[in-house]
């Protein structure tokens, strides 16, 4: 199952290190993410966090990667491809 799947992925990785996930049209893992950060711990929307990516948005997303950086929390970025300009100052 793709819960499966995602928690392989979690157990395989380390805090230092982002997950990416690409998906595909209509793919949707919100869902599957939103029950794992509860086995592991997580509170949505005080250590695990959950950013719509668009028009002002860059601001809320740079304050919750620092937050989680910091206090090891979980961000996802949605619809990141909508901000190109804003990925390359997050890369600096």
């Amino acid at each position: 199952s793709s819960v499966e799947i995602l928690d392989a992925s979690i157990q395989d990785s380390v805090p230092a290190t982002p997950i990416y996930f690409i998906l595909s049209p209509g793919s949707d893992v919100v869902g599957d993410l939103d029950r794992l950060a509860s086995k592991y711990g997580f509170v949505k929307a005080i250590s695990y966090h959950n950013v719509s990516m668009g028009q002002g948005q860059d601001v809320v997303a740079m304050d919750k990667l620092e937050m989680g950086h910091k206090q090891g929390h979980w961000v996802i970025l949605n619809n990141i491809h909508l901000m190109p300009r804003w990925c390359v100052e997050l890369e600096t």
